[in-house]
């Protein structure tokens, strides 16, 4: 793309001239024209020059004041700016170097001393471009590579807790590694980035870690719970918050989020909280339907395992009752992802693999 050169200079004549100079003598320019400082502005706001000419006096504003307030724009910081007087320049000198002139051309303008200055500083300002361009570039590839430490290097926290919740509950591996995979996928759908999803992917696993705190006579009760115990094994929600919440970890974190909020209902009719609608956190959202959809679809000792299509169809009865309609949509459409998941983490190939190692094989997000 062609480099641009904003031209202010309040003389229409002057920027004419200017702007015939430099496509006569640079290859490859564009230039931009302003005879009012204050107009120059605006357009800086939403514009990037690579190199800036600017009249020192002009009756609206002097070209240092134009030059203080333009590079109040962090964009502005490494733009050449050529201060351009007719008056002596050791007199304007000090007030424009401090201002953030990067060098002068004396009126009568040369158009040769002209062309070879702007072409200097548009080298410079390429190159200092591909430098900021590299650094960003290099940043992003660093952000990544921590963010990926960071994730996995949990892994033995994060599957340490998952074992010792599914020690005293009925919660089988394959469950976890399926309800994880189950809500990465709905995430996705939505169009959550893919930090969001990695997270989530490790998270959701922590989602009953609380059920450690209730007693053993309710937690292994066989047959259905009175309302006296069903009150106590509601507050597994809570008790999972507060093992996990107020972590320096953003993971353990989203862990104690969706501890909460997972058997939150869209209606407003679920627990701890009885919170309605998008008020329950995305991730408890996301959470409740892969959670219960993963938990009909497979056996467990209190009941048979659910065709896939009565699951769906369930998902479908409950949406805006129970489940956010947003999620149970993006389930919807896909279910040969779905069923593929529930066959790749069936409680028969999954074994004791962790949900992190299983991240690192399947790549994050990779599906």
């Amino acid at each position: 793309m062609p480099q641009t050169i904003l031209l202010l200079d309040d003389e229409p004549d002057n920027t004419t001239l200017m702007e015939q100079t430099l496509h006569r003598k640079l290859d490859g320019v564009a230039t931009v024209s302003f005879n009012s400082p204050r107009a120059a502005l605006s357009w800086c706001t939403d514009n990037e020059p690579d190199l800036c000419l600017i009249d020192y006096r002009m009756p609206e504003m002097s070209g240092i004041e134009f030059m203080v307030r333009a590079r109040q724009n962090p964009r502005f910081q490494g733009i050449p700016m050529v201060m351009i007087t007719g008056m002596d320049p050791e007199d304007v000198r000090p007030a424009a170097l401090v201002s953030g002139a990067t060098e002068f051309l004396s009126k009568p303008i040369n158009p040769a001393e002209m062309a070879s200055r702007c072409r200097n500083l548009l080298v410079l300002r390429q190159s200092l471009r591909e430098q900021r361009d590299q650094v960003q570039r290099l940043g992003g590839e660093v952000s990544e590579a921590v963010h990926g430490i960071a994730l996995r290097g949990q892994e033995v926290i994060i599957n340490r807790l998952v074992r010792f919740s599914r020690a005293r509950d009925e919660e089988t591996g394959g469950h976890m590694h399926r309800m994880a995979f189950l809500s990465e996928l709905i995430a996705r759908e939505i169009g959550e980035n893919r930090e969001y999803c990695d997270m989530l992917l490790l998270a959701a696993p922590m989602h009953d870690i609380g059920k450690v705190g209730i007693p053993d006579r309710i937690l292994l009760k066989p047959g259905r719970l009175d309302s006296a115990d069903w009150e106590i094994m509601k507050t597994h929600t809570t008790i999972g918050y507060d093992v996990l919440k107020e972590s320096d970890s953003s993971l353990l974190n989203l862990g104690a989020e969706i501890a909460r909020s997972h058997h939150e209902k869209f209606n407003g009719f679920g627990y701890p909280r009885g919170l309605s609608g998008e008020s329950i956190p995305l991730a408890g959202r996301i959470v409740a339907v892969a959670d219960v959809f993963d938990a009909l679809v497979n056996e467990r000792p209190y009941k048979q395992a659910w065709q896939p299509g009565d699951a769906f169809d369930f998902l479908r009865r409950e949406r805006a009752k129970h489940f956010d309609p947003q999620c149970v949509d993006a389930l919807l459409k896909r279910i040969p992802e779905v069923m593929d998941i529930e066959h790749e983490f069936s409680d028969a190939r999954t074994g004791k693999v962790g949900v992190v190692t299983q991240l690192s094989r399947r790549g994050a997000s990779g599906g």
